[in-house]
């Protein structure tokens, strides 16, 4: 976030609803809150101004989250590894290996 948008009168004003909204509380470790963290981070593209975006957080938490997700019940879902066996149903034999044996003595 610029320096000019944390300054404005505009998010200082949706900052405290935020924070008012959840209680002055962070939302993942319960202690008091006084910074406001964006769910899903401005470089991933999330929304800066969206209050479904933003969510209270303490100091340490919103440092340790950085700029992932850090809050699964709020974020897009987990998408887990797919199983090999649901997404390849074959695999072609690779051109470049190597024979399992080689026969120099035919001609």
């Amino acid at each position: 976030m610029s320096k000019r948008a944390i300054g404005s009168g505009k998010w200082q004003k949706l900052r405290v609803q935020i924070l008012d909204r959840d209680g002055w509380v962070c939302v993942v470790c319960n202690r008091p809150a006084h910074t406001v963290d964006h769910i899903i981070p401005r470089v991933k593209g999330g929304d800066m101004w969206s209050p479904d975006n933003l969510q209270s957080m303490c100091k340490s938490c919103n440092s340790a989250k950085g700029g992932r997700f850090f809050n699964s019940t709020a974020t897009p879902p987990v998408f887990f590894k797919p199983s090999l066996s649901k997404t390849v149903q074959v695999i072609p034999d690779s051109p470049f290996n190597k024979p399992d044996t080689l026969n120099f003595d035919e001609e």
